[in-house]
């Protein structure tokens, strides 16, 4: 078992880097095993024992975080992780963006592209995911409610690739963290709070075009416009700085970075979005079961487009800090709630919510590429 990466610190360990704890008891003898091995009151197994313990079936394993002492899922020790980092500025769409895609993945990709994603990995994910986005979103129609400023716990989800004949052929674990927009509102809170960012393989920026001082002069008078946040570009600026900063990096950044403009339904509902728009369309991605680079690059150079009109070049220019990167559109609730909070329908009708992540996961050979 070599090195593997922890979805609570994006750290890099091994196991011999973690404590490592048996469940294995002899009434009477806490301390030992059947086999012998001399283990601490508290159960933990010595470093030198550790990888022969791994493989023993007596009794179950639990592998905890150096740094925050967390346990890591065992999808994590024997897969491949990949950490993805959503940000954005408060009222982004963020937690909405990433209720509606756990369920995407668990819906629409899972067929379209032979794969499931386990929703049972962790209790903590699976109730937080449940609870906090799953029934307000589709159970009940609203929007999920802002993430509170500070620590909250990841979502890990599993996402096992099968081939031809179902057998699993590769597994990506992925992490996301719903983190409040206030976290990025300084350097220093920044560091403290998002800390996988540097770690991560993927970035999804969450950029909302209600924050667009054109398009709010458009649409002021017709839907209820969310109060003026953090601008876009001091996020990504912060970003940019602190993976500079951890990483000491002095040339491009190698983690792509996919910048998605939320709430293409009240760009649409108003006539901002042309109606010859490809966003008005689901993804060929998700109709074809690959990757299309074609639908892609129509996406991204209409994204470009409309930034050219209604924003300055600076985020441009703070993209090229990236060797990778790539504008997207999603609309995560398919409309715009009424008074902010509550849905007209009882189905919810997301558009190319998939897209960002499913460039990540192209990015990093997890599904097939096509022209």
């Amino acid at each position: 078992m070599g090195k593997f990466t922890c979805p609570y610190c994006y750290g890099d360990h091994t196991l011999l880097d973690c404590e490592v704890k048996c469940s294995y008891n002899i009434p009477g003898t806490a301390a030992t095993c059947k086999r012998g091995v001399q283990k601490s009151p508290g159960g933990l197994i010595p470093n030198n024992k550790k990888s022969s313990c791994m493989a023993c079936k007596d009794a179950s394993k639990l592998v905890f975080c150096p740094e925050l002492h967390k346990e890591i899922p065992r999808e994590f020790l024997d897969g491949q992780s990949l950490p993805i980092a959503l940000i954005g500025a408060k009222a982004s769409g963020k937690s909405n963006y990433i209720g509606v895609l756990i369920n995407e993945i668990r819906h629409k990709m899972s067929i379209r592209f032979n794969c499931t994603l386990s929703i049972s990995c962790s209790e903590e994910s699976r109730s937080y995911y449940q609870n906090y986005y799953y029934r307000p979103i589709f159970e009940q129609s609203n929007v999920v409610t802002a993430t509170d400023a500070g620590e909250i716990p990841p979502l890990i989800f599993p996402v096992r690739f099968l081939d031809n004949k179902n057998r699993i052929k590769n597994m990506a674990t992925l992490t996301f963290y719903d983190t409040a927009g206030e976290n990025f509102d300084s350097t220093e809170e920044m560091l403290v709070y998002n800390r996988y960012v540097p770690n991560s393989r993927g970035i999804i920026l969450l950029l909302d075009p209600l924050q667009v001082d054109s398009i709010r002069k458009q649409l002021t008078g017709k839907m209820t416009l969310p109060n003026k946040n953090t601008d876009v570009n001091e996020v990504l600026s912060r970003v940019v700085d602190n993976i500079r900063r951890v990483k000491n990096v002095k040339g491009q950044i190698k983690i792509p970075l996919a910048i998605a403009f939320t709430k293409l339904d009240a760009l649409e509902q108003f006539d901002i979005l042309p109606q010859e728009s490809c966003l008005r369309e689901e993804s060929e991605h998700t109709k074809r079961g690959v990757f299309v680079n074609s639908d892609f690059e129509a996406c991204d150079n209409e994204m470009r487009a409309l930034l050219e009109n209604f924003l300055d070049a600076e985020l441009i220019q703070l993209m090229k800090n990236f060797e990778k990167s790539a504008f997207f559109g999603v609309s995560s609730l398919g409309e715009v709630p009424s008074g902010g909070v509550k849905l007209s329908s009882d189905t919810v009708k997301p558009r190319r919510v998939l897209d960002p992540l499913l460039w990540l996961l192209a990015e990093n050979n997890y599904i097939k590429r096509v022209k």
